[in-house]
């Protein structure tokens, strides 16, 4: 397995345990409800998709091709 195959994979554990964490967190402030994992969930994609948009902006500022699966878009 190469080296970039293993970072690809612990950088994909490492964003799970985050967007789970901040789930988790969200839901606990948020108190209990029938809407409050939903509300959580929301919570934590947005902050998932607002990283991805910093990190291809900043990709796009530096020249380097932004790169999905492995093709340049």
């Amino acid at each position: 397995m190469g080296r970039r195959v293993i970072v690809l994979f612990w950088g994909a554990v490492a964003a799970a345990v985050f967007f789970l964490g901040s789930v988790w967190t969200t839901a606990g402030h948020l108190g209990s409800g029938p809407h409050t994992l939903a509300n959580a969930a929301v919570t934590g994609r947005i902050a998932f998709v607002l990283g991805r948009a910093q990190r291809r902006a900043r990709l796009s500022r530096s020249g380097e091709p932004i790169r999905m699966a492995g093709l340049k878009v």
